[in-house]
């Protein structure tokens, strides 16, 4: 892979994860916990939230993330996409550098092949005394890893 391509692909993975990071932070704040959610970036450049469009979300987290995958696989077959990001929130089998918990998972994929998972620790501080504290959130060290394809796939 060339030097510019591969500027590329980490260019616009990064575009996805500001985008689904900057939401997550927001949710967070807002609620204090999050649920599964996607984003993905169109032929054009342009990165939009991925929305179901079903009558009524499902409880379970691990449904809502396969409808979410549903939904990406079959944009990315129609070719409407040429990059997409699923977020999920996990708890950590052992605490981070930092002591946390909690961590965003994002599985971001483009068309070309190029696919990574990343780990991005957090914490929510505040938020307590019916909310007369405001929530921050804090965020740790992203730890990226090489992941094999599941919404680009032939």
């Amino acid at each position: 892979m060339a030097v510019t391509e591969q500027t590329q692909d980490q260019k616009v993975a990064n575009e996805l994860l500001n985008a689904a990071m900057s939401f997550a932070r927001v949710v967070l704040r807002r609620y204090g916990e999050l649920g599964p959610f996607g984003f993905f970036m169109d032929n054009d450049r342009q990165v939009e939230r991925a929305k179901l469009d079903i009558p009524r979300l499902p409880r379970d987290p691990e449904r809502l993330y396969h409808l979410l995958g549903e939904y990406l696989v079959k944009e990315a077959r129609r070719g409407s996409i040429k990059a997409a990001v699923m977020a999920a929130n996990i708890a950590l089998s052992q605490p981070s550098k930092e002591g946390y918990r909690d961590a965003v998972l994002l599985h971001i994929e483009q068309k070309n092949g190029y696919c990574t998972e990343a780990v991005i620790p957090y914490r929510i501080i505040g938020g307590q005394l019916r909310n007369l504290l405001p929530r921050r959130i804090a965020f740790g060290q992203i730890e990226a890893t090489d992941a094999r394809a599941k919404l680009f796939t032939s």
